[in-house]
């Protein structure tokens, strides 16, 4: 898909320039997100989850297999590297072979740190755009796991256009005549049941198993980190339908937000707008997409079905992809050639709003805080309130 391969050029573009950086900027990496924005530091791990009972819908001789991240409230980081960017297996595993660390493209968070203890937290989950890798929304994942969640990034295989599995295997899209509304519709019932493995995994790692399908060891204090009984989701585009959907379909998702999604795939609605959902959805929309309108008909069926709070905000000058990293990883001389994927927003500008958002959304709803940004109309002049 033309979308997957212009990501895959422009990580190699951003990768190619760190590179050439590092001996001025640092010699093991380069980091390439902006800081979270809350006070704790950020641990990480992957989870290799397999669901046995399922065949994988694109690849029926196997068993369905995803690859997840988890970002989370963490201590004693200076005793843990920070993670790499672009890879969670590979270069990680020739680094402790070797005993050296490589030079890369360095997040913020610190790989296997233990849980910061004494509490537990809000899990919220995250699932990207079609053909889109879990890894181009990091950072709003560790803003929110500085902020006190726990979160859980998810890439759905043999649809994100390469999967990296322990050991260094490698799996890549699959083959798709066409992006049109039936391989949408392949990928969307894929991925409602790949949330719910991912949700009876975590529901093991609470109670002290371990889902890692190669039972490797876990960041110490994780399973005491998990607040399953406080739930949020997360998705962007396509991924935003898969949100407001799977909290139709799980009641233990408390609470949703749709980062420029329909909900539904063209004129098919989904379940969620067709008889509505009785708990917190915050739609946010970009100026790209509001102008579009192609999201309008299945919103207005959410909202006419729709019982539970529910709020639409547009950020003005903004574009479909910068709700994830991508417009903090393209060099603004590339900026130019990719303004139907990003706006005219600063980057900074929309990372921090979309966070800011985010945070307040389950803030309010899975922390019970009154007072949020969502108790207020916007004043961000930026930021539009739809309805």
């Amino acid at each position: 898909m033309l979308i997957s391969r212009l990501f895959a050029v422009l990580l190699s573009v951003v990768a190619v320039v760190g590179s050439a950086g590092i001996a001025g900027a640092s010699p093991l990496g380069v980091p390439v997100l902006p800081r979270p924005g809350g006070q704790s530091p950020v641990g990480t791990t992957v989870l290799h989850l397999v669901d046995g009972a399922r065949p994988d819908p694109f690849e029926p001789e196997r068993s369905r297999e995803l690859m997840v991240s988890v970002f989370y409230p963490a201590t004693e980081i200076d005793k843990y590297p920070l993670s790499h960017y672009a890879s969670t297996e590979l270069i990680p595993a020739l680094e402790q072979r070797f005993g050296v660390e490589l030079p890369g493209l360095l997040t913020n968070s610190h790989s296997g740190a233990p849980a910061l203890a004494g509490s537990a937290y809000p899990v919220l989950l995250f699932t990207p755009g079609a053909g889109v890798s879990r890894v181009i929304s990091t950072g709003l994942a560790e803003d929110l796991a500085s902020r006190g969640y726990v979160v859980v990034t998810i890439d759905h295989t043999y649809e994100a256009p390469v999967v990296e599995f322990p050991g260094g295997r490698l799996v890549r899209a699959a083959p798709m005549p066409a992006f049109d509304k039936e391989t949408r519709h392949r990928f969307a019932d894929a991925r409602l049941l790949d949330i719910t493995l991912v949700l009876n995994s975590l529901a093991v790692l609470a109670q002290g198993g371990n889902p890692d399908a190669e039972q490797r060891s876990l960041p110490s204090g994780l399973d005491r980190a998990l607040d399953l009984d406080r739930i949020g989701m997360i998705g962007h585009s396509l991924g935003g339908f898969t949100a407001v959907e799977s909290m139709h379909e799980d009641r233990r998702i408390d609470a949703a937000i749709d980062l420029d999604g329909q909900i539904g795939i063209d004129e098919d609605f989904g379940r969620a707008a067709t008889e509505g959902v009785d708990r917190p959805v915050l739609v946010l929309k970009s100026q790209q997409i509001a102008e579009v309108r192609d999201a309008e008909p299945s919103l207005n069926a959410f909202w006419q079905h729709g019982t539970g709070w529910k709020r639409e905000l547009t950020i003005q000058g903004s574009a479909h992809y910068d709700f994830t990293d991508f417009p903090i990883l393209v060099p603004d001389p590339a900026r130019p050639a990719t303004k139907q994927y990003i706006g005219p927003i600063p980057a900074a500008r929309a990372t921090t709003l979309v966070r800011t958002y985010t945070a307040a959304l389950f803030d309010k709803f899975l922390r019970a805080n009154p007072d949020t940004l969502l108790d207020h109309p916007p004043t961000a002049p930026e930021v539009t309130q739809d309805r």
